[in-house]
């Protein structure tokens, strides 16, 4: 995660220093950073590999085949849970896009979900070594120190959403109108609930790690999924304003997908068995 966004911000850096020019040097490393990031992986597999498991701890009851059936069901969860989220952030774009008769809105729908983009890019790196370490916890049984990990994810998640709030509603439309130009004007208010949207989606990506280390994955993929639904129906049934929609529809969504991941989280057994995830 640390070489690809840095690979990014390279590329872009050097075209904003004159060292390159044009959109090409951007797209480029748009390409690029992908590729640089599997330079981690050699290093990374020079490590010594643990000891395998048991085989009753990878098959259980049922053997082997019973392991690969749950990793399966764990995997597609895991991979509804992205494309759940991927909705969230670019299906405004494309619904403004479809609805709207103005050609630029959808342009200034993908400005403002930039507030909550890159946010989440960073917190990336931070749900990578969450859900391992949140899965070693359940594994042991140590539900104090598990939820002491979720308690402080959360302060930051807290402390940071409300910085962004705070920023958004000082000098939110003026920062928006340097750093994207043009004509338009952003509503302080609708910035204020992306911000607020931001804060609700980072909270709901903690307590997703939580599902997944407690081997709740299905529950917590159809918590996505029903979000993500919930927030597209919404945005081609609406009779307001397409930008104003999607602020106010990104605020509730997201407010709903973190209570619908947190009741998860307290229902689940607290002895529950963890999962060694696939990102570690």
């Amino acid at each position: 995660m640390l070489l690809e966004s840095c690979s990014r911000c390279l590329f872009a850096l050097a075209v904003v220093v004159g060292v390159f020019s044009g959109q090409g040097a951007v797209a480029l490393g748009i390409a690029a950073a992908p590729l640089v990031s599997l330079m981690v992986v050699p290093w990374a597999l020079r490590g010594r590999d643990p000891a395998p498991p048991p085989a009753a701890a990878v098959g259980g009851e049922g053997g082997q085949g019973a392991g690969l059936g749950s990793s399966t069901r764990f995997a597609a969860a895991v991979l509804a849970i992205m494309a759940a989220e991927q909705a969230l952030l670019n299906g405004p774009v494309v619904a403004a896009d479809v609805t709207s008769t103005d050609a630029a809105l959808a342009g200034f729908v993908f400005n403002v979900l930039l507030i909550t983009r890159a946010p989440l890019q960073l917190f990336q790196a931070i749900q990578t070594s969450l859900l391992p370490h949140l899965s070693g916890l359940a594994a042991t049984d140590s539900g104090a120190d598990f939820s002491r990990a979720l308690r402080v994810t959360m302060l930051a998640i807290g402390a940071f959403a409300s910085l962004v709030v705070i920023g958004l509603a000082a000098i939110g439309p003026w920062a928006m109108g340097v750093l994207f130009g043009g004509d338009f004007d952003y509503a302080r208010g609708g910035l204020v609930l992306v911000g607020f949207g931001m804060g609700f989606h980072l909270t709901a990506g903690t307590f997703n790690q939580a599902a997944l280390a407690r081997d709740r994955a299905g529950l917590a993929s159809a918590a996505w999924l029903g979000s993500a639904a919930l927030f597209l129906g919404w945005l081609f049934v609406t009779p307001l304003d397409q930008l104003l929609a999607v602020e106010i529809g990104y605020c509730a969504t997201t407010a709903v997908l973190a209570l619908s991941l947190w009741l998860i989280e307290r229902s689940a057994p607290q002895a529950a068995p963890g999962r060694t995830s696939p990102v570690s």
